[in-house]
């Protein structure tokens, strides 16, 4: 990605980084895995529990699958990652399960594997785009915001990939034809409806204050290196969240998106710290672990 100065380059550590024996342990028991595991588990069992179905807080969880995979590149980072995931989960949790929005969140969360896979050298993820977005306009109104941040990538120069704009601008306009019309024949008996709006209060409306003043501090600080879609859509959910809870899940995921890429990019954007956060992570997936485990026996 042009704007980013590259989510595929190399990060070097310091020459005097050396592994300890937590991480040398970690990485033969594969460890990353057994953790990342265990943050979809905490978050199934956590923020979208009260769900009516186990299916259905399955499928809320996958969208924050789909977020993991348009995070993994700029993050480079487990424990950073996981952070973010858990953050967006919070966000999410009041819209999406008072809401019963858990099909439109994971709509939305495809879009953006689709797209942050797009600036990432994962261009075919694009070709997508038409099934999601007229999946999501057979399911929701809401299908309308997904397309605004799809067509927000747009704004975004790729000159080292000539035509691949052109490219994105054809699917784009067929993915919105599709989605007009899944809308119109689905719009009979599709019962969901941003007609009416539920914004946020108690402690969902304070967590998003929090996120929403960090990310203005982000876009301050970051703004001349930042991609256009990241800018465009980390302020336009973030003007819409306070109109609605379920908003507020769909700011969850673009705000991520704009930390992944500034604060916390490859682990944290610190050179002095991301030694610190490299170690750290390996202390943090059995502690994960132990929590999932609580999660599931425990309670």
């Amino acid at each position: 990605m042009q704007s980013e100065a590259g989510p595929d380059a190399v990060v070097v550590m310091p020459a005097d980084y050396r592994p300890d024996w937590m991480e040398v342990t970690g990485r033969k028991l594969k460890m990353e895995y057994v953790g990342m595991g265990s943050v979809f588990t905490v978050i199934f069992r956590t923020a979208f529990a009260h769900l009516p179905r186990w299916s259905d807080s399955a499928i809320a969880t996958i969208a924050t699958l789909f977020l993991f995979m348009g995070l993994k590149k700029k993050t480079r980072d487990h424990i950073s990652c996981s952070l973010l995931l858990f953050i967006a989960a919070a966000l999410a949790a009041p819209g999406v399960t008072n809401g019963l929005w858990y099909w439109p969140y994971a709509a939305f969360g495809a879009c953006v594997w689709a797209m942050e896979g797009y600036l990432e050298k994962r261009r075919n993820r694009i070709y997508a785009l038409p099934v999601v977005l007229g999946g999501f306009a057979a399911i929701s109104t809401g299908w309308v915001l997904g397309l605004a941040f799809v067509a927000a990538y747009l704004f975004e120069p790729r000159p080292e990939v000539p035509g691949i704009r052109k490219r994105l601008a054809g699917l784009v306009a067929v993915s919105a034809v599709v989605a007009a019309i899944a809308a119109a024949y689905a719009g009979s008996w599709r019962g969901d409806s941003l007609s009416t709006l539920s914004p946020p209060t108690g402690g969902g409306l304070v967590l998003y204050a929090l996120i929403a003043a960090v990310s203005v501090a982000c876009l301050g600080f970051y703004w001349g290196g930042l991609a256009a879609p990241h800018r465009v859509n980390a302020i336009l959910f973030g003007l819409l969240a306070p109109f609605d809870a379920r908003i507020v899940a769909l700011f969850g995921m673009a705000s991520m998106v704009l930390l992944s890429a500034t604060i916390f990019r490859h682990g944290i954007d610190s050179d002095r710290l991301r030694p610190l956060t490299k170690h750290a992570e390996w202390y943090f997936f059995p502690v994960v672990f132990a929590a999932a485990m609580w999660t599931v026996f425990g309670r």
